[in-house]
């Protein structure tokens, strides 16, 4: 909202300037660039490997949970006072251990994330300032700001035709 805000504010003290030129505003659509580029597809690709190997990894330790679990439900009437409670906090450690891994787990994935769009986005950014330059636009926008364009002022494939052409073959490093 802000940045709509800032738009509109920047739009109005520059007008008058504007009025003796003609004006071109063009716009991005920053995350289908993101996902529709090579570069993109394969840090999404190499995303979902690491989520799916983060998710065995996470499946393995809820089993081994529920399996104390269920030992301690079947075993804790049988049990002496002192070993019923030793079961428990060793099923309590593992059960708060396994929560603790799936938080760092989703935190890490959001961070690695994060690491793989921000490479990509800072790459795009700098061919569409390019484009801008080339074209000689007056103003390009980022599409989730704006209401309603014309779709004649959208300049994402040339954005990621431009990227597509200068990362062949490359892929964004993330871990």
């Amino acid at each position: 909202m802000k940045r709509n805000i800032l738009t509109l504010f920047i739009l109005f003290l520059a007008w008058p300037s504007w009025a003796q030129e003609k004006v071109k505003i063009g716009f991005v659509d920053i995350q289908r660039a993101i996902n529709e580029s090579q570069a993109g597809k394969k840090a999404k690709e190499r995303f979902q490997s690491q989520v799916q190997k983060m998710e065995g990894e996470l499946l393995k330790e809820k089993s081994e949970v529920e399996r104390l679990k269920a030992d301690f439900d079947k075993k804790s009437a049988l049990l002496k006072e002192e070993e019923r409670r030793n079961m428990e906090k060793e099923f309590q450690r593992r059960y708060l251990g396994y929560q603790r891994t799936m938080r760092d787990s989703q935190e890490e994935l959001r961070q690695r994330e994060g690491e793989m769009t921000a490479e990509i986005l800072k790459d795009l950014e700098k061919i569409v300032v390019e484009i801008g330059k080339s074209e000689k636009f007056t103003l390009i926008l980022e599409r989730s700001q704006m209401l309603y364009s014309d779709q004649g002022v959208d300049i994402t494939n040339k954005v990621i035709e431009l990227y597509n052409s200068r990362t062949a073959g490359k892929a964004p490093k993330g871990k």
